[in-house]
């Protein structure tokens, strides 16, 4: 018998994370092609190939976008961009979305309010699981950009392609640069210290886990981990508790708010994660040091904040 779903409130976070929500763990997608050989071919035209294969044409740097992405809209204002953003999701957090109109969800958001915003571009998920949106926003002629930020790689092009987009190019080289050499850092840090055997938990019960082929699963290997779960057949799972004993659990990493059954684990450490891990953006640097200190306390500088 299938297992069900994860509540609503778990759903929301799969979706911020990578599409897992509403079933829709492990969908494909084009690997390593978020836009990031896009290119600007004239003194102000930008032409970006997305994260389904579409060639995109801008005419000039976007001016007022709507971000279906959480993590996209993250990256935008860590990019200065935040005068752009005319509409976010309900599942927007960042102080500065407060007071932007909502479409809805990324998935299948109210075009009615997308079209009321008059974009010049859409950010949305991109994968087989929305094509509605997506054809209807042609439709309309509102241009529009697929991101996946399902992996490390992933996150470094959606910024790349967000500065490309917005005309930010430099700022978005400099964030990439930076967060490259504190994630070599964080790798640094961990060198040589033995592997903790670690389950990310995200809640529900029974359990749902972190599984291969994800953010979290990179996370976890480069903060001194060893995913436990890193053999699943998807990227997110309900999990028994004879599987979590069978797999030898030194640690749980959970998300703030979430509640773990010490019942199922009793010998393993369970430690709150920063929010960050599963907002797969700008701060993914702050997320794996903080994987890192919760793994190996004895790791200098702390955990993210």
């Amino acid at each position: 018998m299938a297992r069900r779903f994860a509540p609503r409130a778990l759903a929301t976070r799969f979706l911020a994370l990578t599409l897992a929500a509403a079933g829709l763990v492990g969908c494909g997608a084009p690997r390593g092609n978020n836009g990031a050989e896009g290119r600007t071919t004239a003194a102000d035209s930008v032409v970006i190939t997305d994260a389904d294969g579409h060639v995109v044409r801008l005419a000039g740097p976007a001016r007022r976008i709507v971000s279906l992405v959480p993590s996209a809209t993250l990256t935008l204002g860590a990019l200065g961009a935040e005068a752009s953003v005319v509409a976010r999701t309900d599942f927007d957090t960042a102080s500065w979305t407060r007071s932007l109109p909502s479409v809805g969800g990324g998935l299948q958001p109210s075009l009615e309010a997308i079209a009321s915003v008059h974009p010049d571009l859409v950010v949305r998920f991109g994968g087989p699981q929305d094509t509605k949106t997506a054809e209807r926003l042609r439709a309309l002629g509102i241009p529009q950009i697929a991101v996946r930020p399902d992996r490390i790689e992933d996150v470094l092009d959606i910024i790349a392609v967000l500065g490309r987009v917005t005309g930010r190019s430099p700022a978005a080289d400099s964030l990439v640069r930076s967060i490259r050499t504190e994630l070599d850092a964080v790798r640094a840090s961990v060198a040589g210290l033995p592997k903790v055997r670690t389950v990310y938990v995200l809640g529900g019960s029974p359990p749902w886990v972190a599984g291969p082929g994800t953010y979290i699963d990179e996370l976890i290997t480069l903060g001194g981990g060893v995913n436990v779960f890193s053999d699943l057949r998807s990227k997110y799972a309900a999990v028994s508790r004879e599987e979590l004993v069978a797999r030898h659990v030194e640690t749980v990493l959970t998300p703030p708010g979430s509640t773990f059954d010490r019942q199922l684990l009793p010998d393993a450490q369970v430690k709150t994660v920063s929010a960050a891990l599963e907002l797969p953006g700008p701060a993914v640097a702050d997320a794996a040091r903080d994987v890192a200190y919760l793994l190996h306390p004895e790791v200098a500088g702390g955990g993210a904040s």
